[in-house]
């Protein structure tokens, strides 16, 4: 329990150190947006002046509170995203109902951002588009350029939402070359404000359009609750379109706001993504003096902290590929005292319970695909050699001839059968309900699968559960890489051989998964013919017995008992031979 205490308050700071980073983007946003909208081309040194005292004054820095409190809250569902546990849905119904709350939640505070965004930004702009009543033939109207204006913020912000939240949820992304972290974010920095400049131009034209078609409604309904006047000269396609500023307004505005919830979301993953270097035998802590440190083995069974083990999944690949990790001496380490494998029988009987759980739940998946051939890849093959077919000969005729005899005679079939006959009348009665019940089956599946929807919503795709596994099999793919990868180098850094206890059964493992990945070579999961994590799956599990057999390859019969595995493990033998 105090593991799981401890895994929480990692990924704990790491939330914070993102909610920090969230806040802080706010005034990074704001300060550019008030350099867009106050440039002043022939008086340079009053425009960096006058922007920078705004940007630091008091009313900026109370005005922009409401907006932060939106960030935290958004913060917080977003951080539980990320931490939370990944679930199955069988259905699409079931994927609803409970993703439903959550979704209609972070909507919510999405359409909260863009909002409370557009009314902070809206204090610096223009006089004549501050406020949504304005004065106009010497009467109040509804302001359209204000509403205009916050529309195309709560857009901006239902933009980000349909395109990384409404399917999807949140998911981390760990780099293939790690880099610093303020590397990275200043990379994200650069890369996240060109782009959403780009990509928001578009969107902000299309928006325009819609709103020269729908805008009179829109502006009627507030102006009828508001008990004001509409000014229909500024709802025309020319004033719309002619208005070069209100355009450039919104523009800079789905842009700031497009960013800021692509920066909010990617803080969060490179946060949590960041490598963290665990321990492989924790060091004795006086009561209440330091720290619990985490374990490799302890993060790895971690399974209610999802992030924390694919850390640790992480590090273990990391740590098989770095030879001059002091760690790899501690995990060869006999204890002191008693002269025992601890590290290492710990570590490796994690990293195969690991492995094949995920194995078992991948065969469970595969039994309900209709077009997985039911015969294995490599399938057992009957002895050829004269020598085994003999063997085979003689213990069959040793069986007949000194085996045990039944001491009872059978009874005779004719005796059986009449037992259980039924009258003629009988049997067509039930040959004729098994037939309607069977009619009846089939016309409900066929029923349930013809009524448009029916099947869309309360259905199973078929290796729906298959592709979920693979999609979510990067911990396994970095486990089977790191324990196959330390297996190799025990050759030459174990010099007690605690591992070879242990390595058959990892081959066995690796062997198992192996040939149940086989299976899925000609099917197709969601539509696609190859599926690209049965793909990176498939060719790390390769590249593991690779490894394996090419430091094992002179003892492999010594390492490996049944021929079929022998048999299957010659095709790797063979490519390093040759």
């Amino acid at each position: 329990m105090s593991t799981i205490v401890e895994c929480k308050k990692l990924c704990l700071r790491r939330c914070m150190l993102a909610l920090v980073y969230s806040i802080g983007v706010q005034y990074l946003l704001l300060g550019f947006f008030l350099f867009f909208i106050n440039f002043q081309v022939l008086h340079p040194l009053r425009w960096i002046s006058d922007t920078i005292s705004l940007l630091f004054s008091f009313y900026t820095w109370f005005s922009i509170i409401p907006l932060i409190g939106a960030v935290v809250l958004y913060s917080i569902l977003l951080g539980k995203s990320f931490l939370a546990v990944k679930r199955y849905y069988p259905t699409r119904f079931q994927w609803l109902i409970y993703t439903a709350p959550r979704k209609v939640l972070f909507f919510i505070l999405h359409l909260l951002v863009g909002y409370l965004t557009t009314w902070l930004y809206a204090n610096y702009w223009h006089v004549d588009y501050r406020n949504m009543i304005c004065d106009c033939f010497g009467t109040k109207c509804i302001n359209s350029r204000y509403l205009f204006l916050t529309c195309v913020g709560l857009f901006a912000a239902c933009l980000h939402f349909t395109k990384e939240n409404l399917r999807t949820d949140p998911e981390l992304e760990f780099p293939i070359i790690q880099e610093l972290m303020l590397v990275r974010i200043r990379s994200l920095l650069y890369r996240t404000l060109y782009n959403s400049i780009l990509r928001s131009f578009t969107p902000t034209i299309c928006f325009g359009l819609v709103y020269w078609l729908l805008g009179g409604i829109l502006n009627r309904y507030f102006a009828g609750i508001l008990a004001i006047d509409v000014d229909e000269s500024t709802l025309t396609f020319f004033s719309i379109a002619a208005n070069v500023r209100l355009i450039f307004y919104a523009w800079i505005l789905a842009a700031q706001i497009l960013s800021n919830m692509h920066l909010m979301q990617h803080f969060f993953a490179i946060h949590l993504s960041e490598e963290v270097t665990f321990v492989i035998e924790r060091k004795p802590v006086l009561c209440g003096v330091g720290v619990e440190e985490i374990t490799l083995v302890d993060a790895l069974s971690s399974s209610l902290v999802p992030v924390v083990q694919n850390l640790a999944a992480h590090d273990l690949y990391n740590l098989s590929n770095n030879k001059g990790d002091p760690r790899r001496k501690e995990i060869f380490a006999l204890s002191v005292p008693g002269a025992h494998p601890y590290n290492w029988n710990q570590l490796s009987a994690q990293c195969l319970s690991l492995i094949n759980a995920f194995t078992e739940e991948l065969t469970t998946a595969l039994k309900k695909i209709s077009t997985v051939k039911s015969t294995p890849l490599f399938a057992s093959i009957k002895p050829t050699t004269a020598t085994e077919a003999a063997e085979k000969i003689l213990l069959r005729q040793y069986n007949e001839t000194y085996g045990i005899r039944r001491m009872m005679t059978e009874p005779s079939i004719e005796n059986t059968t009449s037992t259980k006959q039924m009258s003629p009348a009988c049997k067509r009665v039930h040959e004729q309900v098994e037939k309607l019940k069977k009619q009846f089956d089939q016309a409900l599946r066929t029923t349930f699968r013809t009524i448009p929807g029916l099947y869309y919503m309360f259905g199973e795709p078929e290796g729906a559960k298959t592709a979920y596994l693979l999609s979510n099999s990067d911990t396994i793919l970095w486990v089977v890489q790191g324990l196959a990868g330390i297996c190799a180098a025990s050759l030459t850094e174990d010099k007690y051989g605690v591992v070879q206890v242990t390595l058959p059964q990892v081959i066995k493992s690796l062997l198992t998964l192996k040939t149940e990945l086989d299976k899925l070579n000609n099917v197709n999961l969601n539509g696609k013919k190859m599926d690209r994590n049965f793909i990176t799956l498939k060719n790390g599990i390769k590249r593991s017995l690779y490894n394996i057999c090419t430091v094992f390859r002179d003892y492999l019969r010594e390492l490996v008992e049944s021929t079929e595995d022998l048999r299957k493990l010659q095709c790797y033998v063979h490519y390093v031979e040759t």
